[in-house]
């Protein structure tokens, strides 16, 4: 280990750091922090790292992630700075400290992860508070019998209430601090049951948005079949679970496939055409194509299925859409026409114009211009040839 004879910063390598498990508990042991590994690897490190020697071992309190990428990018030494600690509850606190403002964004679940060490750091001194103020009024009494009630009540309540303490650390509101307190206690909960799938389906869904999670939660009935649907594989998420056990369908997307047209029993907005086509399906939503009747160009909109109020229809287009898949495989080498081509599959109906389109690319226009530009290329490189050949013999 590199010998420290007082807190300044020095440079020591990778290899001699260890990182507070605390860091690991809260942020995982492996986070993805471009911007800062783009800056490092053009500029280092910039700011040092926060370490504790206190057991003979240098223990990173802060600057988890910088390290990970300096082992990345094969950085042989760090800069850092030694703190004093004299415990492992000064080194628990320290590292609390030091990464409340923390960079690069918290999630609800880590900012929890938090609140939890936060609020068993400020009750107890909140208690002990309470228990000084009233001793000190209790002498008063004895000393000054002109002490009003009221003035002793505002000396008791001195001192700012824990929650809204640790809320404003964490940057949230008090009402959704409670809410998402009651969602972190249940993934704790479930955590201590072995529940790993589950966990990480509400973690994911508590990031997202903490009113969602905590009105999930509260409705314990529909919570506990959508626990049970993740841990037996049959769904992937929250919001999965939620729509199948209102629409009676496991997996919601399974009605869904490419290429279908859906008429929506009312327009998605003014504009838009009432019907549309499916042109993707991903995890989360069910991708649309349909036109803007302004500008009649391609709009692209992404639905839940549970926001999905559309009947399926007969193919409207089914001749156009083999000229056009023709048209893909003849013209395969030339992008342009590939892409235009595979815009107008997306759409439910063609435009007058773009059949015009269709109908000029299935002419003999390009195939006359290319046979056409390619006579022109040979024409030059045989008189280039020739005029290599004429320098030659010059």
């Amino acid at each position: 280990m590199s010998e420290v004879h007082n807190p300044a910063i020095v440079y020591i390598s990778p290899t001699e750091l260890v990182v507070h498990p605390k860091l690991i508990e809260i942020y995982g042991e492996y986070e993805d922090r471009p911007a800062l590994e783009k800056s490092i690897s053009e500029k280092g490190i910039l700011e040092s790292l926060k370490v504790s020697a206190r057991t003979d071992v240098n223990v990173v309190l802060a600057g988890k992630c910088r390290l990970q990428i300096a082992r990345q990018l094969g950085i042989s030494a760090v800069k850092v700075e030694f703190v004093e600690s004299g415990s492992f509850e000064e080194d628990l606190k320290l590292v609390l400290d030091f990464n409340l403002h923390r960079e690069g964004g918290k999630t609800h679940y880590q900012k929890f992860h938090e609140g939890r060490y936060w609020e068993s750091v400020l009750r107890p001194q909140a208690k002990e508070r309470q228990r000084q103020s009233a001793r000190r009024l209790n002498e008063s009494k004895y000393s000054n019998l002109n002490t009003s009630l009221d003035e002793s009540d505002s000396q008791l309540k001195k001192g700012k209430p824990v929650i809204q303490e640790v809320s404003e650390n964490l940057k949230i509101s008090v009402g959704s601090y409670h809410k998402g307190k009651k969602v972190f206690e249940y993934i704790s909960q479930l955590r201590e049951l072995q529940k790993l799938k589950a966990v990480i389906a509400l973690e994911t869904e508590f990031n997202r948005s903490i009113d969602a999670a905590y009105k999930f939660v509260c409705n314990q009935d529909i919570c506990n079949q959508v626990i049970d649907l993740i841990e037996a594989d049959e769904i992937g998420s929250i919001g999965d679970g939620i729509a199948w056990i209102r629409n009676g369908d496991r997996n919601p997307f399974r009605r869904f496939q490419l290429d279908q047209v859906y008429q929506f029993k009312k327009r998605l907005r003014p504009e838009l055409e009432i019907v549309g086509r499916v042109i993707g399906i991903t995890n989360e939503f069910v991708v649309f194509g349909l036109r803007n009747l302004v500008n009649m160009s391609l709009e692209i909109v992404n639905l839940r299925p549970q926001q999905i109020d559309a009947e399926l229809q007969d193919e409207p287009s089914g001749e156009q859409r083999k000229r056009i898949l023709h048209l893909m495989q003849k013209f395969s080498d030339v992008f342009p026409v590939q892409v235009s081509l595979t815009e107008l599959l997306k759409l439910t109906n063609l435009t007058d114009k773009e059949e015009v389109l269709l109908r000029m690319y299935e002419s003999d226009v390009f195939e006359k211009t290319w046979e056409d530009y390619k006579a022109q290329m040979k024409a030059m490189e045989v008189s280039t040839k020739r005029k290599k050949d004429n320098v030659r013999a010059a």
